[in-house]
């Protein structure tokens, strides 16, 4: 009786951690080899114990869970059929199981087993043997899983099975967990769950305060021991920037180069004004004027600071971006400008460990100048000089105290130098050069240059205008980091977007009332560049979810918010391009040669035609003729001409442009075209991504492509995107040339864009006005909602006018029975049948 009634073979491990373990089927699984030696009789033939016909009575329950060798597994009373778990030392259930027997107990008429059987044995009805180690001879014999499933096994305790659960939701997590860690390696399949779900935003605050480190108590009498430190200090650590003594400044000693024309000059530093200072002021602009008319009163470089030499040519070099074909040499970018940049960095000493703040305006310029230039790459590099000195002459923290208007350029030229690091970062998919836990910096004022004065800033008068838009630039490229953290999920969730949403709504509440999108006053160019980077922003946000690791209903939701943006960016430009307002107080900025009001509406696009403008514009329309806005598409494409050959990076938009409408006219042109169509066509959803390839983070076209030294054999070289020609000796100055140039009159440049456009409007007006009304065969097509949302059923290989047939229709017209010969006749022959 003693050992009859306990199994000394427990079954099969895996019942704990199967979904059997809620059944009381597993009632002796938890049951460790450890803790019962079985009788060695035993090792000869498993016995089959018999079972007390119902539940020991509650006083045994008692004294059972008492017991020093069972302990109940949460440390409560013991159930009804318990099991010690996790003892190590020998138990001794057997002996002191006849103790816990109510001597009052009713008996069963008749003995049962304890351990259930197995399913497979109790279908069958045939003795079980199943262990804790090892399934039963039946169902390895049959080769069958030995499971304990039945609704009839249920004898466990609440306590168990919650353990048992417990059990199998961390068997089931580590599975998962390691299947994951396989995919992933394999780098066939992705992970669904999307890593950014289960840690929250962390957006910066719009209008954050600055909170400075509250400065160590001043030491009396203390001058002494700062010189001591400075003294014996040198040569192995440096006091903190504010404190360093001014470094000598090296002077122009000879006459070469030769002062431009004071023409040229003044040519220059207006487009440089114009284009770049109203956005980005890292410097006082009165006083570089200043210095200018001294260097012309002079008329020599000769005793002039060097690193102010090498500046001066960077913005000379940056004003020649504004220059057309239409200008003389001297005022080219690819001519004079490259000319300019060449003899700036040439100025420049990489050998000094006194760095300037001129030194970081020079490399800044420099970057912003190949950068305009379509050389991203050298841009980018230059960008990382800029940042350093920056960092090393303390820029990214509040230091001082400083002169009022020193302190004013050191934060603006911070915040210039920190939203150029956004803009290359968003727009090429490189790291971020500035970390934000690292800058501690207030924002710069927003008030014109001429109120910024040595002894303080002063409020301007009401109605005076002017000013910058730096300011409002900040708390647009403040988000970028999170976003790029946001873009590296497989796929972004609809809540994680509605977040952005609400935070993009925020920033444009704090902007003036004029920036509003349901505005259609004029409005500043200054404020079409600041909307124009925020919709850039929520562009690159919304196609992420384009991308083949997306779901299809996210990929059409993407497009949608794509189209969106576009349509937005569209209301912007377009009210830039707008004539001002006639006000009785027109203003005229520091520096300025002409009032506000005498630039053409092509001047003021000029200023705003960045390289990351001209792709957005680019990736806008691309959008635009996708969902047939054809009239929106050509809008933008009209700017995008009047930019013409002033960005090289607008050249190669039109000619991509070009492929991608010849593709689309091809399709509508062989009933291919309509949305249904194309939102399931990978080949047009991969020329709709765009740049979206060029990332490593969010490509896809490039996985089973042929790398490295295969991939040169293949295509053979790199053709080259641009050629700096020069001769050695010759002393003729370097001159830039872009591949895309040359095969401008291939393509046709933006008019040929523009024509395209034109084409497919003028298709579909006429694909509108002639709809016929639908056969009666045919089920009609459902109303047109709008050009994303229309999407008719299409039979493949009919064509028909924009309405497509349904998927019920009749086969396509080649196939089809002759209609007349249908109608006079109610047989089918066998020569019509074939």
């Amino acid at each position: 009786m003693d050992n009859s009634i306990l199994n000394p073979y427990p079954r099969h491990s895996h019942q704990a951690s199967s979904v059997a373990s809620v059944d009381s089927s597993s009632v002796s699984s938890g049951v460790s080899t450890h803790s019962r030696i079985p009788p060695p009789s035993s090792m000869l033939s498993p016995p089959q114990p018999p079972r007390s016909a119902g539940p020991p009575g509650p006083l045994q329950s008692i004294q059972q869970g008492l017991q020093p060798g069972v302990g109940a597994s949460s440390g409560g009373f013991g159930p009804p059929y318990h099991h010690h778990y996790g003892s190590t030392s020998p138990s001794t259930v057997g002996s002191n199981f006849p103790e816990n027997m109510g001597a009052g107990e009713k008996r069963a008429y008749r003995q049962r087993r304890k351990d259930p059987s197995c399913d497979a044995c109790r279908e069958r009805k045939v003795k079980c043997d199943a262990t804790e180690t090892s399934s039963c001879s039946e169902c390895s014999t049959r080769q069958v899983k030995c499971q304990f499933t039945k609704e009839t096994n249920r004898r466990m305790s609440s306590i168990k099975q919650v353990q048992d659960l417990q059990n199998q939701l961390q068997d089931a997590k580590d599975q998962i967990s390691q299947l994951r860690g396989m995919l992933r390696e394999g780098g066939t399949v992705q992970s669904e769950t999307n890593p950014l779900e289960n840690t929250p935003l962390k957006l910066p605050e719009i209008n954050p305060r600055v909170e400075r480190r509250r400065d160590p108590p001043v030491l009396g009498n203390f001058e002494p021991v700062r010189n001591n430190v400075r003294n014996y200090g040198r040569g192995i650590f440096k006091p903190p920037p504010a404190y360093r003594q001014m470094p000598h400044k090296m002077t122009f000693e000879s006459n070469e180069p030769t002062l431009p024309p004071k023409a040229v000059t003044d040519q220059l530093v207006t487009n440089y004004y114009r284009s770049f200072h109203r956005y980005m002021p890292i410097m006082h602009w009165p006083t570089f004027l200043h210095d200018i008319d001294s260097l012309y009163a002079k008329g020599t470089f000769l005793g002039s600071p060097q690193i102010w030499v090498s500046m001066f040519h960077a913005v000379l070099a940056c004003g020649t971006l504004m220059s057309g074909d239409d200008a003389p040499d001297a005022l080219k970018a690819d001519a004079e400008g490259v000319h300019y940049l060449t003899y700036s960095i040439r100025c420049l000493n990489t050998w000094t460990d006194e760095l300037q703040i001129d030194s970081a305006r020079a490399c800044l310029l420099s970057s912003i100048f190949l950068t305009e230039l379509n050389l991203k790459s050298a841009g980018w590099v230059w960008l990382g000089s800029a940042v350093r000195i920056c960092q090393e002459i303390g820029l990214h923290c509040e230091t001082g105290p400083w002169p009022a208007m020193e302190a004013e350029v050191r934060r603006r030229l911070w915040w210039t130098t920190y939203a150029w690091d956004r803009i290359l970062a968003l727009e090429g998919g490189r790291p971020l050069l500035i970390n934000d836990e690292d800058c501690s910096v207030e924002w710069p004022s927003p008030y014109d240059d001429q109120y910024i004065q040595p002894q303080g800033i002063i409020k301007p008068p009401p109605g005076s205008g002017g000013g910058h838009s730096l300011a409002m630039m900040i708390p647009v490229v403040r988000f970028v980091s999170q976003l790029k953290k946001t873009m590296k999920a497989a796929v972004i969730a609809p809540a994680t977007l509605k977040t952005y949403d609400d935070y993009f709504t925020a920033i444009t509440s704090t902007f003036p009332k004029e920036y509003s999108s349901y505005s259609s006053t004029f409005l500043e160019p200054e404020g079409v560049y600041v909307v124009t980077f925020l919709q850039t922003a929520r562009f690159q946000l919304y196609r992420h979810n384009l991308s083949t690791t997306c779901p299809r209903p996210e990929r059409l939701d993407a497009i949608k918010r794509c189209l969106s943006v576009a349509r937005e960016t569209a209301r912007y430009v377009s009210r830039g391009a707008q004539t001002p307002p006639q006000s009785p107080q027109q203003y005229k900025r520091a520096g300025e040669s002409q009032s506000h009001d005498q630039e053409t509406w092509q001047t003021r696009i000029h200023a705003i035609a960045s390289n990351s403008f001209c792709t957005h514009m680019w990736r806008c329309i691309l959008v635009l003729c996708f969902c047939a806005d054809y009239s929106t598409a050509l809008s933008c494409a009209r700017i995008c001409s009047v930019i013409g050959p002033l960005r090289k990076i607008n050249l190669g938009c039109a000619r991509n442009l070009v492929f991608f409408l010849d593709c689309l006219r091809r399709r509508i042109r062989s009933g291919r075209g309509t949305s249904t169509h194309l939102e399931s066509d990978e080949e047009m959803l991969a020329y709709l991504s765009a740049d979206m390839q060029a990332y490593t983070d969010s490509s896809w076209i490039w996985a089973g492509s042929e790398t490295g030294s295969k991939l040169a054999e293949m295509l053979g070289p790199s053709p080259l995107e641009t050629i700096l020609k020069t001769k050695a000796g010759s002393g003729e100055r370097p001159k830039l040339k872009v591949s895309t140039e040359q095969d401008t009159k291939e393509w046709g440049g933006w008019e040929h864009v523009e024509q395209l456009i034109r084409d497919l409007q003028e298709e579909q007006q006429q694909q509108q006005q002639q709809q016929p009304l639908p056969p009666m065969h045919q089920t009609p097509a459902p109303p047109q909602q709008g050009p994303y949302y229309h999407r008719p059923t299409h039979n493949e290989g009919k064509r028909q006018q924009l309405v497509a047939p349904t998927e019920n229709s009749l086969p396509p017209i080649s196939t089809a029975v002759n209609s007349s010969s249908a109608n006079n006749t109610s047989r089918i022959s066998i020569a019509n049948i074939i």
